[in-house]
């Protein structure tokens, strides 16, 4: 895959119609929060305006907060949702994903067919880096199916802090 100077993070979101960066710019709610004696959750979520990848309609930010070390560098993590979805562009996102990264950890998407893609339960997952971040899609018969970017934070490499303040226009 033609990179053409770009990070694999760098091509991989430019492929999104929506700007993850741009979530707290504009109208979400709060729609969860658990807390255990560590730490702190909560979770945002808005409706996508336009699908993702064909997909998502959507779309979550989960906060992580150390009751103990408040640093900025909390992590955040992303959930992009659907409840109907076709096969086959879960089949293209998964290649999209692929071309990007590689191949899945256990290597499934490199064979699996549509048939995979049409299952009540499925997993792919995607350790990047060296495990400072982690991509999956996930079907599962009772939540539908998700996109799920694990420590998203490490993969822009900026901290909740960044990610509230207002974006500069040139």
């Amino acid at each position: 895959m033609n990179m053409d100077g770009k990070t694999r993070e760098e091509v991989f979101f430019d492929s999104f119609n929506y700007k993850l960066s741009s979530f707290f710019h504009d109208e979400y709610n709060e729609i969860d929060s658990i807390e255990t004696p560590a730490t702190f959750m909560i979770v945002y979520e808005k409706e996508l305006k336009q699908k993702e990848f064909e997909l998502f309609d959507r779309l979550q930010f989960r906060i992580f907060y150390d009751k103990e070390v408040i640093t900025g560098s909390n992590p955040v993590n992303v959930k992009l949702l659907c409840d109907n979805y076709s096969a086959e562009s879960v089949m293209a996102l998964s290649k999209r994903i692929c071309d990007v990264f590689g191949l899945d950890d256990s290597g499934i998407c490199s064979n699996a067919d549509i048939n995979f893609y049409n299952a009540d339960d499925y997993d792919l997952f995607w350790t990047i880096g060296d495990g400072e971040s982690f991509i999956s899609i996930e079907r599962d018969k009772k939540d539908g199916l998700s996109l799920n970017i694990l420590f998203y934070n490490n993969l822009i490499k900026q901290n909740v802090g960044d990610l509230l303040k207002p974006e500069r226009t040139a």
